[in-house]
């Protein structure tokens, strides 16, 4: 049996039917990033002949490793089972359809390298090639995630995000959203524990948009327990006491006014819901608890 060693890097990438591209992301993660990377690509239940390609991949990159599911459960679910299963020092998240070139992620593990207090590099897109709903949506959760959470980032969405293994890992154990929107709850609990978080300007190239409406229903659901649950944090830290917190003041405790009506707001967008095709079964739709262990999770392939 071969020596194992603890990989410098581990790169998530969620795939679903992304197939076809894996081959060159991969391979484009082999030129530009340390030799010493592990490549986790998480197939969330696809159907497009995913895992026979990456079968015959692995022959050629012997440190991929792959995580299947039969069925899909969202983007933020596969990347939370990609994180818990990652074995690197640093972990990193980026599009399997390479929108942002993994030669960034190199980048941003330069700068964590450098500067032991930063704990985190995201994406900032200040070149962003797409068309106009993602460019609204872009603008709309920028807006969203300072208005109802006070995060001071340019850019919550990009795709591509490089961590300390142990903060990842232990932001993404109590990961709750399984959408695209899972960016924004990981950057909160990054936030509330008082992580240094850097940006790094990077160019997004125009790709095939999967957004769909019901997608964003379904997001939205998500968005609102999010804000509910912030608003508990703030309602902890005041009864605690925790009055040098800069998320405790009065400023922010204008959002317990609103707490009321987020129950009405977030039953009418459920009952919308019922009546969309919905991008998992609605039966899950209530967000899962998970459990503070490792996902059950099909390797096709383990390296040594």
């Amino acid at each position: 049996m071969k020596h194992m060693t603890t990989p410098l890097l581990s790169i998530i990438l969620p795939s679903y039917n992304n197939g076809r591209v894996l081959p060159a992301t991969i391979a484009r993660i082999g030129r530009v990033c340390p030799r010493n990377t592990e490549v986790i690509v998480v197939v969330d239940g696809s159907r497009d002949g995913t895992l026979q390609i990456l079968s015959r991949l692995r022959l050629r990159h012997p440190r991929v490793r792959v995580l299947a599911r039969t069925d899909r459960r969202g983007k933020g679910a596969a990347v939370r089972d990609g994180v818990l299963a990652a074995r690197g020092h640093f972990i990193s998240l980026i599009d399997a359809d390479m929108a942002i070139d993994p030669s960034y992620v190199t980048r941003g593990l330069r700068q964590l390298q450098q500067n032991p207090e930063l704990n985190a590099v995201i994406g900032w897109r200040e070149t962003y090639h797409t068309g106009a709903l993602r460019a609204i949506l872009h603008v709309i959760f920028r807006w969203v995630g300072f208005l109802l959470f006070r995060m001071p980032y340019h850019d919550t969405q990009a795709p591509m995000k490089v961590f300390r293994a142990n903060v990842a890992k232990s932001v993404f154990r109590r990961l709750q959203t399984r959408s695209y929107v899972f960016d924004i709850e990981m950057l909160f609990r990054t936030m509330i524990r008082g992580n240094g978080v850097a940006e790094l300007p990077v160019v997004q190239r125009k790709t095939q948009s999967s957004l769909k409406w019901n997608l964003l229903l379904f997001s939205s659901i998500e968005m609102l327990r999010m804000y509910r649950t912030y608003i508990a944090h703030i309602v902890i830290r005041l009864l605690t006491h925790q009055k040098h917190s800069p998320f405790m003041d009065w400023f922010t405790l204008r959002h317990l006014l609103f707490w009321p009506l987020s129950w009405p707001l977030l039953w009418i967008l459920q009952f919308f819901y019922l009546f969309v095709k919905q991008p998992m079964p609605i039966r899950n739709a209530r967000l899962p608890s998970y459990p503070h262990t490792k996902p059950m999770l099909a390797f096709v392939h383990r390296t040594a």
